[in-house]
């Protein structure tokens, strides 16, 4: 039976009114609304529990489709709930990337779906075993502000791929994209596969959704959000996939193109104002780089933005509250006697008067503290510690004595550092002379590991977190594990125990 067949029989026991709530373009948010939606996936999930790849795939043309249809409107509501974001620079981290995972996802289904051979152990001859992939369920996904469609529709993709219902939680900071996302995905996938729950209170809400007996739940935020998501998860031993980001090192090798890392270590910190999980939190240099790097990426900020932050493409941060926590930081700093400067000062005097945008010219602060809390916590914008060493090893011990970062960068003209990165520095990314773009990489897993995340989605990794690999074993011919039965101390057991360690 098909999903749409199928939905029809369920709909019929409902009533009309209860149909047109769940049917309906409005957003809901309330306990009570999240386990009504919750229980109506999950009878879909159960009453059609392993979808066809024909149906998978309608699915993800229908969400491309829908995406490419709403493209205009999803930049202008992106540049409304930033305050100012690029439409070049949202159609470049959100939608270039999104499409990509689609589209990769389309290519790769029929291979992702086949069932993978095994071998079985001579006792049990003769017999065949496989492994299945199958849809876990109704997956929860727990969505972010910095990149509100990349990383609402991107886990998505993952889960409708492995043949599962989707809820998903979306920030309230950013209303106007919400509404754009729910006409998506209403026009895309309808109430047979997705329901959208959005909250006033976000933390409250994300309380609530993660204690929801999901299969399998994803969240992507904060380090201590994360902890009560996968606390409250524990509950109903749901399993869990937690992107938490970090601070994720920038390593300048004495072998580096200074020029070169500057370039791309300002686009990677730059992009969407440095509200990035894995954009670089922190540089270490050599103490003979550090002020050659700096001039060359003061003068990138100037051909990046020649207005400063006045300028169109320099994207506000979300809101308010994330303007007065940076500014918390430079004070705290500035406090301490930690130099900061302001490398944007030439075209940004009027600062203040575009304050109300959110915006926050880039700072880099020389030296600060591990005590600082600009050193402690993830930094989610514009604010650049730089740290120097007069040795390689004392930048990678510095590293190895943090806890893991969801990324590594390291610029170096030499293969053995880049190796020693590559083996010794545990990371969920590494990246060699670039940074960030390992994100829109549609064939790669994106994931931490310890205090950056738990597990990984994107690429085929992606469809194997949400899907269970069930070993499935068929018995044929006669039945040779029954010559083992008791009564025991029969020829068949002695040539057992003296020939076992060879079986």
């Amino acid at each position: 039976m098909s999903s749409k067949s199928l939905n029809s029989v369920v709909n019929k026991t409902t009533t009309n009114s209860k149909k047109e709530a769940m049917m309906s373009n409005a957003p809901f948010y309330t306990e009570d609304e999240i386990h009504t939606a919750f229980g109506r996936l999950k009878s879909l999930a159960q009453q059609a529990p392993f979808p066809t790849k024909e149906e998978r795939l309608e699915c993800l043309t229908s969400l491309q489709t829908a995406l490419l249809r709403h493209e205009k409107a999803l930049l202008r509501a992106l540049n409304k709930d930033f305050g100012c974001r690029a439409h070049e620079e949202s159609r470049l981290i959100e939608l270039i990337p999104l499409l990509g995972e689609i589209k990769h996802a389309k290519s790769h289904l029929a291979k992702w779906m086949r069932s993978s051979k095994r071998r079985v152990h001579i006792s049990s001859f003769p017999a065949a075993a496989k492994v299945m992939y199958q849809p876990k369920g109704v997956v929860g996904v727990v969505s972010p502000w910095n990149y509100p469609v990349l990383l609402c529709l991107g886990p998505l993709v993952g889960a409708i791929a492995a043949g599962n219902r989707v809820m998903m939680k979306v920030s309230e900071f950013c209303p106007e994209t919400n509404k754009v996302l729910r006409d998506i995905l209403h026009e895309s996938l309808g109430e047979d596969w997705v329901e959208l729950v959005e909250g006033e209170a976000d933390v409250a809400v994300a309380d609530a959704f993660s204690q929801v007996a999901f299969d399998h739940l994803l969240f992507t935020g904060s380090t201590s959000v994360g902890r009560i998501v996968m606390h409250n998860a524990a509950k109903n031993l749901t399993p869990v996939t937690l992107e938490l980001g970090g601070k994720s090192p920038l390593l300048v090798a004495p072998s580096a193109d200074l020029k070169d890392t500057a370039k791309k270590l300002i686009f990677g910190k730059a992009l969407n104002a440095g509200q990035t999980c894995v954009a670089p939190d922190y540089v270490l240099c050599h103490q003979d780089q550090k002020q050659v790097l700096i001039d060359f990426m003061r003068k990138e900020l100037v051909r990046y933005y020649p207005k400063g932050i006045q300028s169109s493409d320099y994207t506000s941060l979300a809101n308010e509250r994330q303007l007065n926590r940076l500014k918390g930081y430079l004070d705290e700093a500035l406090a301490a006697g930690v130099q900061c400067d302001n490398l944007m000062a030439e075209t940004s005097a009027a600062e203040e008067q575009a304050g109300q945008t959110n915006k926050l010219a880039f700072h880099v602060l020389h030296q600060p503290d591990d005590t600082l809390a600009v050193m402690q916590d993830e930094i989610f914008g514009p604010l650049l510690p730089i740290l120097t060493y007069s040795n390689i090893d004392e930048a990678f011990d510095y590293i190895h004595q943090r806890p893991r970062p969801l990324a590594m960068y390291i610029f170096t003209q030499n293969k053995a550092d880049e190796a020693r990165c590559e083996l010794q520095i545990a990371s969920g990314s590494l990246v060699v002379n670039q940074t960030i773009i390992q994100v829109a990489q549609p064939d790669l897993p994106f994931g931490g590991v310890g205090a950056s995340g738990v597990g990984a989605y994107h690429a085929e990794e992606g469809f194997r977190t949400f899907s269970h690999g069930k070993s499935v074993l068929r018995q044929r011919g006669p039945n040779t594990v029954g010559l083992f039965r008791p009564p025991y101390k029969r020829l068949i057991h002695r040539m057992i125990e003296k020939y076992w360690p060879f079986l």
